[in-house]
């Protein structure tokens, strides 16, 4: 991916992205662009944000460090996007966008270039298998890395997709050797691409249709990324699945499908860590349907926020 990008190492690198572990608080430098590329190079030094910071927080500092890189989540540019056209703040320095972690709608990027006058990269990846496809230096669409992976788009048929269709996307990871997953429904939706006219001659997909998590909006007016990872559920009460509504600015809903009754003990303590993740003591009320619904491209969201911005 830094290769087909022309990346240069030696320029600042800036990434917003969720930070469970908050090392070195909110906003810390690194040495460098971090693995795998200081494994091999020597890289100028980089700044991480945690993306549950407020955005305007975010522009301030990235104002201040002002990178050539930026790597952050779909949502969070949308963000950043709007507030940095409400002030007129621009990125002198800014080279290039990266994206990971969600879909990239067409608007977004048609906003980075138009607010920041600078392209946008995108990635897909999943913590099960890495990396899927890559975005094409040459075009927007994605190369799946055929090298390390067997994808397959597949209608509803088990059959596979031609171009211009979309399809449920079934992973073979060939580099995995301690838990091989064959044929692996990863629960996305893609839609298969022409082949590409760069020369690379991987197979292409011109869209990934994944899950979108929404922005969590405060009272104040400030949004921020929630940090909601899905392993704190079940260190108070046993959680098979969740999912966090927003329906206003001062309520939230958690959605569980548990295994038993929760006690109330057990409610009180998952209410004290949604609002210690959240950063704001809203109104939490428990509901617990039988199954929660999955999107249409296949996923669920573990955040929807049903509150309009201005």
């Amino acid at each position: 991916d830094n290769h087909w990008h022309r990346h240069d190492f030696m320029q600042k690198f800036a990434a917003v992205r969720p930070d469970r572990a908050k090392r070195g608080g909110d906003r810390h430098m690194c040495a460098g662009w971090g693995s795998p590329v200081d494994k091999i190079y020597q890289a100028a030094p980089s700044l991480v944000i945690n993306s549950r910071v407020d955005v305007r927080q975010q522009l301030q500092w990235l104002s201040e460090y002002q990178p050539a890189y930026l790597l952050s989540l779909p949502s969070n540019l949308r963000e950043l996007l709007r507030i940095s056209e409400q002030d007129s703040l621009h990125f002198s320095s800014l080279q290039q966008v990266r994206c990971f972690g969600e879909t990239v709608p067409l608007q977004l990027r048609e906003s980075v270039r138009e607010i920041w006058g600078v392209g946008l990269t995108d990635m897909y990846s999943s913590t099960e298998v890495g990396y899927m496809a890559l975005q094409c230096p040459e075009n927007e669409h994605y190369h799946i890395q055929s090298e390390t992976m067997y994808v397959e788009v597949l209608d509803d048929d088990d059959q596979p997709c031609k171009p211009g269709e979309i399809g449920r996307v079934v992973v073979t990871p060939l580099h995995n050797f301690a838990m091989p997953l064959i044929r692996y429904e990863i629960g996305d939706y893609a839609t298969v691409g022409e082949p590409c006219g760069c020369g690379r001659g991987l197979p292409v997909l011109t869209r990934i249709l994944g899950r979108v998590r929404n922005m969590l909006v405060l009272p104040s007016g400030e949004t921020h990324w929630p940090n909601l990872a899905a392993t704190f559920y079940r260190q108070a009460a046993p959680v098979i699945q969740h999912q966090l509504v927003q329906h206003d600015l001062e309520h939230l809903e958690a959605r569980l499908v548990v295994e038993r009754t929760l006690t109330r003990d057990e409610e009180e303590a998952l209410r004290t860590m949604i609002i210690e993740r959240i950063g704001h003591p809203f109104t939490v009320q428990f509901s617990y349907p039988e199954s929660i619904e999955r999107s249409r491209s296949g996923k669920y969201e573990e955040f929807v926020s049903h509150v309009t911005q201005e």
